[in-house]
């Protein structure tokens, strides 16, 4: 078998010490250089360590081998006995190895792969923003006193207290600290927090031609409180989901550094949507599953049911879009946030600028990915311990066990799905029940069928993915019946 081949192990041993080199070398480059970053560094560091592993598991991997090449006739009865146990002992080691290098291996190019698509987002062109926020940086406060205003609450609008109140702020961070400004704290049901002594809040200052022209108290400062619901939430996931759970919140913080530091300036920068968009799909899905479960054939049908049932969720999205003639800009019917994404646009090459067009079907993905990947994961996972449990199953009677299998998940999953954008909507649609529009403006209204876009692209993509992950597992896990 190739996990017994000795010059395979020499190939890993010598390819890890060059990567690790190279990435070491890079890392002191860009220290030199002042061009790192936490990201980058962290990134180039987390290569470097895989290498070293990689380098471990290949030196131990070749001294297994060579007690593997030990005779075993040789001896007493006993002493042949031991010898082979010792064997069976180095090969059983020798197969943990392989497959936990095989796993680094995987997350070491992934590091590579990501390392350079990040090096081309923080590359890429910057691009004229909005000028709503020209010349306004924020800084954090602490409230020293109340000094005036007046408020009440209103009972029409569920006792929201509406006024204004009088309060002076001290400037603790940036170099303005220290400072007190006297500000006023504008409330209402739509916006501002009644503040009290020793509250941290938000102050914006407002810039034109190097002096300051005006001083907003913004709102009050949320970071710690937000802090604490997210420590909260690690752990929980952590306490309960043990060493997996730790794996998930790995997976997690991936998933989100890959949105903010790689797509979202690849598609502010001008970059095709939908392929971005895909590309980060399949990369967070590889990388996720392997952090999970290792490298082996259930990851493997898992990861190509996810990627193939995203890919369907685009084409049933790009057609149902086509067929309803909407697309991104119909998303913003009820909001201005076009009209920031217009100004950037028209600050960019025509042909290299950002695709606001294709957003509708590009956040139907990211979306739908999680469900996705929990349906294929599962299916491959039940299908791997059916053929466990009787391997003698053929790969029709294993298809139609894991059909059975999905067919319970779809209903589940759809729902899911469904009701979490009906819940993201809410208010929206309680307005336009409000105004109880007829049948066919309902139908007509965008806004109605970008909700029902996303909802059906996204719950097809699941339920496409069923069939298809069970169609891997039969190919993976299942072999022909035999008469």
């Amino acid at each position: 078998m190739i996990k017994y081949n000795k010059t395979l192990w020499l190939i890993f041993l010598i390819s890890s010490c060059i990567l690790a080199l190279a990435a070491l070398s890079f890392l002191v480059f860009s220290f030199v250089d002042h061009s790192v970053t936490v990201i980058s560094g962290g990134i180039l560091g987390a290569i470097s360590v895989g290498c070293g592993f990689l380098v471990f598991y290949s030196l131990t991997a070749l001294k297994r081998l060579a007690e593997t090449d030990k005779p075993t006739d040789q001896g007493s009865r006993a002493e042949r006995q031991k010898a082979a146990q010792a064997v069976q002992t180095a090969k059983g080691r020798l197969d943990r190895s392989f497959s936990r290098c095989l796993a680094i291996l995987v997350l070491v190019l992934a590091g590579v792969f990501f390392l350079s698509f990040y090096l081309e987002a923080q590359t890429t062109a910057s691009i004229p923003q909005s000028t709503v926020h020209s010349g306004v940086f924020y800084v954090r406060g602490k409230v020293i006193s109340i000094d005036g205003g007046a408020y009440r609450g209103i009972q029409t609008v569920e006792d929201v207290p509406v006024g204004d109140q009088l309060v002076t702020v001290e400037i603790t961070r940036g170099e303005h600290k220290g400072e007190l400004y006297q500000l006023e704290n504008n409330l209402s049901y739509l916006y501002g927090t009644v503040l009290k002594e020793g509250d941290p809040v938000t102050v914006s200052f407002s810039i034109t031609d190097g002096e300051i022209d005006g001083i907003l108290l913004q709102d009050y400062d949320r970071t710690v409180p937000l802090t604490i619901v997210v420590l909260a939430f690690l752990f929980i996931t952590a306490f309960v989901g043990g060493k997996v759970g730790l794996k998930s919140l790995l997976g997690l913080a991936l998933t989100i550094l890959c949105v903010f530091a790689v797509l979202v300036p690849l598609l502010l920068g001008g970059w095709k949507t939908l392929p971005v968009i895909l590309g980060l799909c399949a990369f967070v899905t590889v990388v996720e599953f392997v952090i999970l479960d290792g490298v082996n054939r259930k990851t493997l049908v898992a990861i190509l049911g996810t990627i193939s049932g995203v890919v369907l969720a685009a084409l049933f999205g790009e057609l149902a879009c086509g067929i309803l003639r909407i697309n991104g800009f119909s998303m913003y019917t009820v909001d201005s946030t076009v009209e920031a994404l217009l100004q950037i646009k028209q600050g960019q090459p025509p042909l290299a600028s950002l695709q606001i067009g294709d957003l509708l079907v590009g956040g139907i993905l990211i979306a739908a990915l999680g469900a996705v990947n929990d349906v294929a994961m599962s299916i491959s996972s039940s299908m791997n311990e059916l053929i466990s449990v009787n391997p003698n199953l053929s790969r029709k009677e294993l298809f139609r066990s894991g059909m059975n299998i999905g067919r319970d998940m779809v209903g589940t999953m759809t729902n899911t799905l469904i009701l979490a954008l009906v819940g993201s909507s809410l208010v929206i649609i309680i307005y336009l029940c409000s105004l109880e529009p007829s049948f066919p403006q309902l139908m007509s209204s965008a806004f109605f069928s970008v909700e029902m876009v996303q909802m059906l692209a996204s719950s097809a993509g699941v339920i496409l993915a069923v069939p298809l992950s069970v169609f891997f597992g039969m190919l993976f896990f299942g072999r022909k019946k035999r008469g």
